[in-house]
Formats: structure tokens, C-alpha cells, sequence
């Protein structure tokens, strides 16, 4: 392989690629510019959602409320609205949404209270609250009324227990993954990934296919230059475009991710490592390459960059099956042959570092498998260009 040659297609190619202002902007700022709006955009919603608003009244549906507890509501000035009803019916209204808690007190709650002797050893007085975690509303008002009933009991001397009886967990009528859990699985390496697939269709089918169409791709064909060469060069110039692109994307995450992001009252944190971070920025520029790898087979085999986004066109919906994949899975698969699977590694990868889940062997795995298989379609790609009836089929 002549190395000057490929050089100098190489630097015409980049040439000619960053002398495109428009291109510079669709396939590498304009990626990373999406990203920040996006995650912006999210992270204000999210605020929305995990805040009640300040005048919302808390639906409480309680089962042999006492006199006290009607008082305690009222001395406290909670926005709490108070309805008696039997077990059955309030336990499902807390499970359809219809209502934000319900309690169950001990039959003759005041009086099994005040006749309680700590020293008898016998059981306490008993209260009993469902909650619904899918709903903030009624996470605010399961722990409004519990530190209510709290600072009660501290003033009293403990005279009664609050869900003893059974495992916190069995409280929370939601059947589901918890908020944080499912909107950063199911989104975040979906939305990462949507990303980078736009960027590089953006540049490979105009690189490959738009030359093949305009016929300048058959015109440096048949200079003296290596076919191998030529189809290096072409996809070399991509991937640094791409790789550009990751970067940008990269820095766009670094800076729009707290934005996703409130503070940890609120049940959200925001804590990433340094190694985590390069960690994200090795499996972009991984994924890159695959994507810049399987568009240029693609745009080589069409003979217009229309024919070229069609081909491509069922990778979006690859992307984002194995972007949203891990809400499936309930998280990052931990069998490490998962991860010899392109994109849908890159995905599990992504969740894993997002989740507190990662795992170094996964990681390593995804990287070099991309790396991989972006060797093996440039291989592919120097072979169609040695073919007269691909490259100069129109």
C-alpha cells in the first residue's frame, strides 16, 4: 500500500469535506447542539414532574381514622383532603391513580393509644399507609404524613409503629421500575444513539453515494490511485468527521446531563467519575465507527443518496430497538456474550455507566467488538470498489 497516496486522498477528502459548511454543521455541531437542547428540554420537564404543584390538595382515604388524626391534619395546615372509606376500595384508588395514600389505623386507634403500656411487651397500636411511587404526589404525601405521624409519636413516647409489620417495599403499590430508573434506561441511550446515526448519515451517503450519482466517484476511480486506497481514504476522512462529531456530542453531554438532573431531596443525583466519562466518550467514538462503517457499505451498494438513506433507513429502527432494549431487560444485561452484539452493546453499555451498573469486561468487550466490525465493513467497503458493476452502477 502506497502510504503517500492514501495521505494525500486522505487531506483531499478532509479537504473537501470540512470546505462544506453545511456539512460541518448537519454531521458535527448539530448533533451535540440536539443533544443539549434535548437533555435541556427534558431536564426542565422532569422538574416539572417530580414537583407538586403548590396549591395541590393530597387525596388521603383512611380506615378507622381517629378524632386525633383529623386534629393532627388540621394543627399541621397540610393540604391533606380526608376521606373514611373501606380497605378494598381505598387500596385501589391508590393503585389506579385516583387517589395519593391510603392508611389503616388499628380499630379504636385513640384508646388502644392511651391504655398502651410500653413494658407489657405486647404489640403496638398499629398504622398501616400505601403509597403509589409511580406518582410524586403521593411520595410527597407518604412522607409528609409519616413524619407527621413521627413527630406525633415523639411526642407521646413510642406508643404505636408505623408499617412494622412488613417490608417497606410491600407498601408501595406500584408494579413497575421506579421514575428514575425507567426514564434514564429507556431514553438516554436511545437519545445518545439517535444522535450519533444522524451525524454520520449526514456525511456517508453524501460522501459515497452523492460523488457516485454526480459521477466524480468514477472520475477519481480511474486515476492511478489504488482502489484500496480510495475506499480508505473515503471512509478514514468519515470517521474522523464522525469521530469530530462524537466529540462534540461527548462535550454536549458533559454539559447537558446535570441538566437532567435536580437535586438529591428531589430523589435524583448527579455523580459521574472522571473514568466514567471517558468511558462514554470510548463507546461513542465505538459506535461511530460502526455506524460510518455500515453507511458507507451502504452508500457505495446505491446509486443515489436518496437509494442511500433508504438502505439505511431500517438502522434508525435497529438503534433505537437497542436503545430502549435495557427498559426491557430491566437494566444492563450482565452476560458478557451480550455485548459482542454491535449497537445493542453499545446501548447496555451506556445504561450500565448511567445506572451504577458497569461493568469494565462489558465495556472492554463493546469497544474492541465495534472496533471490529468497523474493520470488517471497511474491508467490505475496499472490495466493492474494486468492482466495476457496484461503483459505476447508476
Amino acid at each position: 500500500m502506497n502510504r503517500s497516496s492514501l495521505f494525500v486522498l486522505i487531506k483531499k477528502e478532509l479537504t473537501r469535506l470540512f470546505g462544506d459548511r453545511r456539512l460541518v454543521f448537519s454531521g458535527i455541531l448539530l448533533q451535540g447542539l440536539l443533544l443539549y437542547v434535548m437533555y435541556s428540554v427534558m431536564g426542565n420537564f422532569m422538574g416539572d414532574m417530580i414537583s407538586v404543584d403548590e396549591d395541590y390538595t393530597y387525596k388521603v382515604y383512611a380506615v378507622n381514622a381517629p378524632q386525633s388524626f383529623s386534629m393532627l391534619i388540621s394543627e399541621s395546615g397540610m393540604p391533606i383532603e380526608l376521606t373514611e372509606s373501606d380497605a378494598a376500595t381505598a387500596r385501589q384508588n391508590v393503585a389506579d391513580n385516583k387517589a395519593d395514600l391510603f392508611i389503616m389505623f388499628s380499630s379504636d386507634f385513640d384508646s388502644q393509644v392511651a391504655g398502651y403500656d410500653i413494658a407489657s411487651g405486647s404489640q403496638a397500636p398499629q398504622i398501616q399507609i400505601w403509597h403509589n411511587a409511580s406518582r410524586i404526589e403521593s411520595l410527597e404525601a407518604d412522607s409528609m404524613v409519616k413524619n407527621l405521624f413521627r413527630e406525633f409519636e415523639r411526642s407521646m413516647v413510642k406508643k404505636f409503629d408505623i408499617n412494622a409489620d412488613l417490608d417497606p417495599q410491600e407498601y408501595d403499590l406500584n408494579t413497575g421500575m421506579d421514575f428514575a430508573s425507567s426514564f434514564t434506561m429507556s431514553l438516554i441511550p436511545m437519545l445518545i444513539i439517535m444522535v450519533m446515526y444522524q451525524g454520520c448519515m449526514a456525511i456517508a451517503p453524501e460522501s459515497i453515494a452523492g460523488e457516485k450519482e454526480r459521477g466524480t466517484l468514477g472520475t477519481i476511480l480511474v486515476t492511478p490511485a489504488k482502489r484500496s486506497n480510495i475506499a480508505l481514504a473515503k471512509i478514514l476522512s468519515i470517521s474522523v468527521f464522525g469521530i469530530l462529531g462524537a466529540v462534540v456530542t461527548f462535550g454536549s453531554m458533559m454539559l447537558s446531563l446535570p441538566k437532567m438532573f435536580v437535586s438529591e431531596a428531589d430523589g435524583f443525583t448527579f455523580d459521574y467519575s472522571v473514568s466514567e466519562y471517558l468511558c462514554i466518550l470510548l463507546l461513542t467514538i465505538s459506535t461511530v465507527l460502526v455506524f460510518v462503517a455500515l453507511l458507507s457499505v451502504l452508500s457505495a451498494y446505491a446509486k443515489s443518496t436518496k437509494e442511500a438513506t433508504t438502505h439505511a433507513s431500517p438502522l434508525i429502527i435497529v438503534g433505537m430497538v437497542c436503545g430502549m432494549s435495557s427498559m426491557i431487560t430491566g437494566g444492563a444485561v450482565s452476560e458478557f456474550y451480550y455485548y459482542f452484539i454491535p449497537i445493542f452493546n453499545s446501548a447496555h453499555s451506556l445504561t450500565g455507566i448511567f445506572t451504577g451498573d458497569a461493568s469494565t469486561l462489558n465495556i472492554a468487550i463493546t469497544a474492541l467488538t465495534n472496533t471490529a466490525v468497523a474493520l470488517i465493513f471497511t474491508a467490505v467497503l475496499t472490495k466493492m470498489f474494486s468492482s466495476e458493476r457496484i461503483v459505476f452502477d447508476k
